[in-house]
């Protein structure tokens, strides 16, 4: 019973948030007088020194396969935890209460 309150809970935040974004702009519009400038790129010579980071490389296959799996690790975790800590719940109020 626990696990299909997590599914239960985990279906119905999904829900929840998908029909919010359907039904709200993404995008606050704001007046143009608050817009900030645009942004200006900087000169070809505070680059050489030093003032904005650079990539050491061109990613590749593989930098990118590791930042797929490392992404999909660590949401697979907070999944996990969520999932854990309902479960933990639903045990303590289940003993609160009296059952099984």
């Amino acid at each position: 019973m626990p696990y299909l309150l997590v599914l239960v809970a985990a279906l119905a935040s999904g829900v929840a948030v998908a029909a919010y974004t359907l039904r709200h702009d993404p995008v606050a519009v704001a007046p143009p007088r608050t817009w900030s400038p645009p942004a200006v790129d900087p000169a070809p010579e505070s680059l050489a020194q030093g003032r904005r980071s650079q990539l050491p490389s061109t990613p590749t296959a593989q930098t990118r396969v590791t930042g797929i799996v490392g992404l999909l690790i660590a949401v697979l975790a907070g999944a996990g935890i969520i999932a854990g800590g309902f479960y933990l719940l639903w045990e303590a109020l289940s003993r609160a209460l009296g059952g099984p």
